[in-house]
């Protein structure tokens, strides 16, 4: 059981964990999780983080293993599945990575970044029309997200639809100028 104390440290370290963390500062951030899990070593909150920061430092299996057990803990955690979908992906695992994102939506039907991400794999797999529906379904959620704004530029531009494409092209990226030779993008 957790002392007031304990509880009190853990705090602090998670503000620290906070600070580095935003400062992008992983070798300080990953000690104050480690600091935490010695004190609650079934801390998920401190678990989650430690499995992200292993997949930003690209230790994808290390932080596969921390997201499947975090699992056991709390299937109904969308962003525990939407970051293993990452890690998957990063493994090139995109069947698995699929299913993560697909686990993701059954619990949150809103996550854009899962919509996008599963968009982007199956443009990846010339799968353009499942791509072209996940696009949508992300842009009619939130019409301004860049990166999918962006994709589904690219995408509609494979397809032959200039015009669409150019107009989420535009929208993704900024201005577009055309003049007799060429598009430029500012």
């Amino acid at each position: 059981m957790l002392t007031d104390q304990k509880i009190e440290l853990i705090r602090s370290e998670f503000h620290e964990f906070n600070q580095f963390n935003k400062e992008k500062n992983f070798e300080n951030a990953l000690k104050c999780l480690e600091k935490i899990l010695n004190l609650d070593p079934e801390n998920f909150e401190a678990l989650f983080f430690l499995g992200i920061l292993n997949a930003q430092n690209k230790k994808f299996n290390e932080a596969k293993k921390i997201f499947l057990n975090l699992i056991k803990i709390n299937p109904n955690y969308p962003n525990i599945y939407y970051n293993l979908g990452i890690v998957n992906y990063n493994l090139n695992e995109l069947k698995e990575s699929i299913k993560n994102y697909q686990q993701t939506l059954k619990i949150n039907k809103n996550h854009t970044d899962a919509l996008n991400n599963l968009a982007k794999i199956y443009k990846e797999l010339n799968q353009l029309n499942k791509a072209k529906l996940y696009y949508e379904e992300c842009l009619a959620i939130n019409p301004n997200k860049k990166n999918a704004c962006l994709g589904y530029s690219g995408l509609l531009l494979k397809l032959n639809d200039h015009i669409n494409g150019l107009k989420y092209l535009q929208k993704g990226a900024g201005l577009i100028r055309f003049n007799n030779s060429d598009v430029e993008i500012i």
